[in-house]
């Protein structure tokens, strides 16, 4: 099909999120906006935020990673922070309440304040008077202006960082690729993790629950042998997102145990 011609032709192989090749940084080299989309309470897409911020340091001066953390709950953050530390700060103290503040969560910020090249910003709900994305478009312009000429990263849930509405709501993609004055739209890349299997630990209308995704055939395990790529989307599927992070498995980030401070 055209769809399994054009994912052989544009896949680039990833053989560790946390350092990406040159041709993963020819591909998004272009984009100013970089939107990661995750579901909550998983490993993979925390690493690929970090393999990413570190491979446009080593190319630009410097990248913004933004993440889907309400400001206030790391207030107390400092570069020279060991894990321990990172966790008694507010968000990753509290109850693992969606995913969110877990091992991954935690490592990402962990390892991206040693690198002095990342600045690590916190967009969720500082508008209060404003909804959820509209408030996290209105950070992620703020930085953009902070910060002209330099690259930003976010880390939200997968709702967020789709161009088109979902559930009845504006989503973060939505605002910036509206926002001319600001935004290239053409500049504006997002990203959606797919995969084929494995676990996650997120929340529903019950609570936070460990689930189990059984294997299926798909279109990106049935084309291609690589277990993971970043792949743009099939053109006319660009209307919500434009490209996809696929790892053939995916794994449950792990609740951070607050007993075994060094």
């Amino acid at each position: 099909t055209e769809e399994q011609k054009n994912l052989k032709k544009n896949a680039i192989p990833i053989e560790n999120l946390s350092e990406l090749s040159d041709k993963i940084y020819d591909e998004i080299s272009n984009f100013e906006i970089l939107m990661i989309g995750e579901m909550h309470g998983t490993t993979e897409t925390a690493e690929f935020a970090y393999g990413l911020c570190n491979l446009i340091t080593k190319s630009e001066k410097k990248v913004v990673l933004a993440m889907e953390i309400r400001a206030s709950l790391m207030s107390n953050l400092s570069n020279e922070m060991s894990i321990s530390e990172l966790k008694e700060l507010d968000f990753f103290r509290r109850k693992n309440f969606d995913g969110r503040n877990g091992v991954a969560w935690l490592d990402l910020v962990y390892k991206s304040i040693q690198n002095e090249r990342i600045i690590l910003k916190f967009i969720d709900n500082s508008y209060t008077s404003s909804t959820r994305d509209s408030s996290m478009y209105m950070e992620i312009r703020n930085i953009h202006n902070t910060y002209p000429n330099t690259k930003i990263v976010t880390l939200t849930g997968n709702v967020h960082n789709s161009f088109i509405p979902l559930f009845d709501k504006e989503r973060i993609g939505g605002y910036l690729l509206k926002d001319s004055v600001n935004f290239d739209s053409k500049k504006i890349m997002s990203i959606n993790h797919t995969f084929s299997e494995g676990t996650m630990l997120n929340s529903d209308l019950t609570g936070l629950k460990l689930r189990t995704i059984e294997r299926k055939e798909n279109i990106y395990n049935t084309t291609l042998s690589h277990e993971m790529f970043l792949c743009r989307k099939f053109r006319k599927e660009q209307n919500k997102y434009t490209h996809i992070l696929y790892t053939d498995k995916v794994s449950a980030s792990e609740i951070i145990k607050q007993d075994d401070r060094e």
